[in-house]
């Protein structure tokens, strides 16, 4: 009767319990149970060897500090927002999306996230759209007020058109 070194099933059954539900990537507790579950499903007879785990734990800290670094990394690009115009794309209070475009303010960091303080709010890294400088924030709320200046001036020449109608009713 072969008897395999890992229960296989056992092991498959702990990785999908202990994956991350936004992304596939193992944290380190997902990792330490998976590593303690291979050892007690491990055939006594013939052990893993001892280096194998340490094989695991080396790629497992490497995987660890690039995962750190590249955090560290993304946090530095956003302080290096501050003071700089920015569009960004996030979603209204009805959940339909919308652009909005300011200065950043400052940069806070919660969570290992960094968050972007723009027009008195907080916007995540992940809803940067581009950085622009003034002239095109200045270009684009001139073109929103003519957009909505047009409506406006329809609405407003139907209203003297109506008065002048009326006026001249009256006499």
């Amino acid at each position: 009767m072969a008897v395999s070194g890992i229960d296989t099933t056992a092991a498959a059954a702990l990785t999908k319990k202990t994956t991350n539900t936004t992304s596939n990537a193992l944290d380190k507790d997902a990792f330490l149970q998976l590593l303690v579950t291979q050892m007690q499903y491990q055939d006594p007879l013939a052990p893993t060897d001892n280096t194998e785990y340490m094989s695991q734990l080396a790629q497992f800290s490497e995987m660890e500090a690039m995962n750190n670094l590249n955090t560290s990394y993304e946090n530095s690009q956003a302080l290096g927002l501050v003071g700089q115009y920015v569009l960004l794309n996030t979603k209204d209070a009805s959940g339909n999306p919308k652009q909005v475009g300011g200065l950043v303010q400052y940069v806070t960091i919660s969570n290992n996230q960094a968050l972007l303080r723009v027009n008195d709010e907080y916007y995540t890294m992940d809803e940067l759209d581009s950085v622009v400088d003034y002239d095109y924030i200045q270009y684009l709320n001139k073109k929103a007020q003519e957009t909505a200046g047009e409506t406006t001036d329809d609405t407003d020449k139907k209203d003297e058109t109506n008065t002048d109608n009326k006026t001249q009713e009256k006499e």
